[in-house]
């Protein structure tokens, strides 16, 4: 007996509950370790077959010596006229700022008016 159907065996005061409930535990033991091979195995087949599918299509180094180059010169302006104008726009928002701090009022400003 497991200890599984030992500890259940001495809760259990008749012998046909007590054989009942070990074959219930072995049951589910051997049910969970049956499940796992089970999902052992198939995933070992899907791996097989990935790697089988995987081998079967062509790389794509050998579809890109294949294919026919094609020119990149738009993209590639299109990008630097990009860059340039991000540039440029920064500099002039950075030339726009002040750069000094207005000059010290003689006196702090103050909500009542004086009258003349």
């Amino acid at each position: 007996m497991t200890r599984v159907t030992e500890s259940i065996s001495t809760q259990l005061p008749t012998t046909d509950a007590r054989r009942c409930a070990a074959v219930v535990a072995k049951s589910v033991a051997r049910g969970a370790g049956q499940v796992g091979l089970f999902l052992g195995r198939q995933s070992a087949a899907a791996a097989k077959k990935g790697v089988e599918c995987a081998k079967a299509i062509p790389s794509k180094s050998a579809a890109r010596s294949e294919r026919v180059e094609k020119p990149r010169g738009r993209k590639r302006l299109a990008v630097f006229v990009i860059a340039g104008v991000a540039v440029i726009g920064g500099a002039v928002f950075y030339k726009s700022r002040r750069r000094e701090h207005p000059p010290v009022a003689s006196a702090p400003p103050r909500v009542d008016e004086k009258t003349a």
